[in-house]
C-alpha cells in the first residue's frame, strides 16, 4: 500500500564562500567540487535549495580573478537551471582583501560586520552586490543571510533591505548566542519561538505587519553526550571536509574543551554531523516540526554531509526562494 502520509517541509541552506581564515582555499576544492556533489543529489532526489552566495567575494573576484569569477558564475547559474535559488550573503571583510602572488588575504577581524560601515556605503554595496547576482542568474535575489549571522543591529540593515527588494532574512539562530566581547557576537536568545515571522526594526520582536520575514535556523538542545557520540562516530568514519582552507575564530583548547562539555541550542547542520546523529534529531527533537530550516556549507562539505543530504530530501518536500510566498499563506 502506497504510503499517503504527507511530506515534512525543509528549506535546506548553503552558505557559499571560500574560508575566512589564514587560508582561503581554492574556488575548485572548496566551493566548486562540493556544490557539484551537492548538486547531483538535489537533481537525483528532484530537491530543492536555497544558495546564500558571499557577493562580496564575488565582487572583488571579479577584478582580480576573472578567470575563476567566470567559473563560479558558471556554475551559479547551473544551480538556478535546476531549480535551487542563489541568494545574498555578505562578508564585508572582502572589501578590505589583499591579493598577491594570486593569493587572496584576509584580516576576518578588520570590517566584520557590516554594521560596522556608514549605512550610505551599506546601501551601495547592498546594491551593488544584488546587481551582480541578478546579472549572472537573471533573477532578483530576495533572501539575506548576515555574515557571522550579524544581522543585528538590523536598523541599519532596514533601508538596504527596502530598496533592494529583499523580502526574507535566514540570519537567525533561534535561541543560540556567543557573548565572548569580540567583533562576531551575537545574541538570539529572545528572538521569538516560531517557524518564521514577521518584523521590522529588529528581529528579536515580532510585528505582525512587518515588512520582512525572518526563517530561523532550526536548532535543538545540545548536550556533552551529543558532542561526544558524535565526534567519535565522525573519527570512526574518517570523516574529512572537501574544502582545503582554514576558518576563522580559531578556538583555544581549553574553549574546545568547555565548549563541548556545555549545554546549548546547536544547530541542524548537515556538516560536521554523524549521518547517526543527524537522522536521530530528525526523528526526537524534530519529530513534530513542520518546517525544518537546515544550513550548510560546500567548504566543509564531507561524505557524512551528502549522507544527511541525501536522507533529509528523500524524505521531505524542498522549497527554494520562489516557493516562498506560497508557503506563507498555507500556513
Amino acid at each position: 500500500m502506497k504510503n499517503t502520509i504527507p511530506k515534512r517541509t525543509a528549506i535546506i541552506t548553503f552558505d557559499y564562500e571560500l574560508f575566512l581564515g589564514r587560508r582561503t582555499g581554492t574556488v575548485e576544492n572548496s566551493v566548486l567540487k562540493p556544490t557539484e556533489k551537492v548538486l547531483q543529489i538535489l537533481l537525483m532526489n528532484k530537491a530543492k535549495a536555497i544558495f546564500f552566495v558571499d557577493a562580496a567575494w564575488l565582487l572583488v573576484m571579479k577584478e582580480k580573478n576573472v578567470k575563476e569569477f567566470k567559473m563560479v558564475a558558471a556554475q551559479l547559474k547551473e544551480i538556478t537551471d535546476a531549480g535551487s535559488s542563489v541568494e545574498l550573503h555578505i562578508h564585508p571583510q572582502w572589501f578590505k582583501a589583499a591579493y598577491r602572488n594570486e593569493q587572496f588575504i584576509l584580516n576576518s577581524e578588520e570590517v566584520y560586520t557590516i554594521q560596522s560601515l556608514p549605512e550610505d556605503e551599506i546601501l551601495t554595496i547592498f546594491l551593488k552586490c544584488t546587481e551582480l547576482l541578478s546579472e549572472i542568474t537573471g533573477k532578483k535575489p530576495s533572501c539575506f543571510r548576515a555574515g557571522g549571522w550579524c544581522i543585528e543591529p538590523f536598523h541599519k540593515l532596514k533601508e538596504s533591505f527596502r530598496k533592494t527588494g529583499i523580502a526574507y532574512d535566514f540570519s537567525v539562530v533561534a535561541g543560540n548566542s556567543i557573548k565572548e566581547g569580540k567583533l562576531y557576537d551575537y545574541d538570539f536568545t529572545k528572538t521569538p519561538r516560531l517557524p518564521f515571522y514577521r518584523f521590522s526594526n529588529t528581529v528579536n520582536e515580532q510585528d505582525k505587519n512587518g515588512l520582512f520575514l525572518e526563517f530561523p535556523l532550526s536548532t535543538y538542545n545540545s548536550n556533552p553526550v551529543y558532542r561526544i557520540i558524535n565526534k567519535a562516530l565522525l573519527k570512526i568514519e574518517n570523516d574529512m571536509i572537501f574544502g582545503d582552507g582554514i576558518g576563522a575564530k580559531e578556538k583555544s583548547f581549553l574553549k574546545r574543551l568547555l565548549g563541548s562539555l556545555s549545554f546549548s541550542k546547536g544547530m541542524l547542520m548537515l556538516d560536521k554531523t554523524s549521518s547517526f546523529l543527524f537522522r536521530y534529531l530528525l526523528k526526537t527533537h524534530f519529530i513534530k516540526s513542520n518546517l525544518l530550516v537546515v544550513v550548510s556549507h560546500p567548504k566543509i562539505i564531507s561524505l557524512q554531509s551528502l549522507k544527511n543530504l541525501d536522507f533529509i530530501t528523500r524524505r521531505y518536500k524542498t522549497l527554494n526562494a520562489g516557493n516562498l510566498d506560497n508557503f506563507i499563506l498555507n500556513n
